[in-house]
């Protein structure tokens, strides 16, 4: 196993490195995969530097997989990294010192305060808010539709509990919205290029990537309310903004899916003298959304208000 020197790594982890593409980005998901396995594999993981590590892996396992890169290959990479990391002496010089270059630079991505995770279309932005007598956002993806419609969605944590909530900013009043989502029993990877092609989509926007109904899972939200002024701001139009929550058990759906998806929002509103309802939908992409989270939900007890962008 090549150690070398991971200044790389360590500006990767806090957030000034960049998966990049082809070759980089390979590199990149290398070494984070095998610094991480070799700290597990000398024990030296804390709770923050397994946070840091494993949110920096997953950054760059899903840069690759939206260049396209075969699932595969990457777990076969790991598997061979994982055999190689056994036979390393923990004792050796080098890998200590690279073990404590690790713990540096996860105390450095400890202390930031926000971090922004861009995808192909949107960002996620990661918060660390410990505060617990208003909700706050952890994780957010500012969106829109051709029709000026304004939203964010994301990760909101209110008290003690996480929600996957959709903010509506613009005064529009949907009645009611829904989730649609990849259902993996059904379909077990995002659409590739073959299947696109089948279906006479080039994927070059987010609605070309959402699958098919027929293996898609929806979510009613169930839950509707003002939205409280500290996820909107206090004046203007966020003033009349509404809030949908949707249950666990989309949460937890979406939270498994893979940094390729796409995700739809179906706004609902009522229908006008008899017309029909109208609906309208938001695209999001999952994208690092895992890692974001990672980020937003490792605080700690000491923290700057240092700000970074993921790539």
């Amino acid at each position: 196993m090549r150690i070398g020197v991971f200044i790389f790594f360590v500006l990767a982890i806090v957030g000034y490195g960049t998966p990049g593409r082809g070759a980089e980005a390979f590199e990149a998901y290398r070494e984070r995969t095998s610094m991480l396995l070799i700290a597990d594999h000398c024990d030296t993981l804390g709770t923050l530097e397994q946070a840091a590590l494993i949110s920096g892996q997953v950054q760059a396992r899903g840069a690759l997989l939206r260049a396209g890169e075969d699932p595969q290959k990457l777990d076969a990479l790991q598997m061979d990294l994982s055999r190689r990391a056994k036979r390393i002496s923990c004792d050796q010089s080098d890998v200590q010192s690279e073990i404590a270059r690790m713990q540096d630079a996860a105390q450095i991505w400890s202390r930031l305060h926000t971090m922004r995770f861009p995808a192909r279309w949107q960002n996620w932005e990661a918060r660390r808010d410990d505060a617990r007598d208003k909700p706050r956002w952890r994780v957010r993806a500012p969106l829109s539709d051709a029709n000026g419609t304004i939203v964010d969605f994301g990760l909101v944590a209110d008290g003690e509990r996480v929600f996957l909530d959709l903010v509506v900013l613009d005064g529009k009043k949907p009645t009611s919205v829904i989730l649609h989502m990849r259902d993996a029993s059904r379909l077990a990877e995002p659409m590739g290029e073959d299947l696109l092609r089948l279906m006479g989509r080039t994927g070059d926007s987010p609605a070309s990537l959402m699958p098919p109904q027929s293996v898609v899972q929806s979510f009613f939200a169930v839950d509707k309310m003002p939205a409280p002024p500290s996820l909107t701001g206090e004046e203007g139009a966020s003033s009349k903004a509404i809030l949908f929550r949707f249950a666990d058990k989309a949460l937890n759906a979406f939270s498994s899916l893979d940094p390729r998806d796409v995700v739809a929002l179906e706004l609902i509103y009522p229908g006008r003298a008899g017309q029909r309802q109208k609906r309208e939908r938001i695209y999001a992409e999952v994208g690092d959304f895992m890692a974001a989270r990672l980020f937003a939900e490792t605080v700690p007890e000491e923290k700057s208000v240092t700000t970074a962008a993921a790539h």
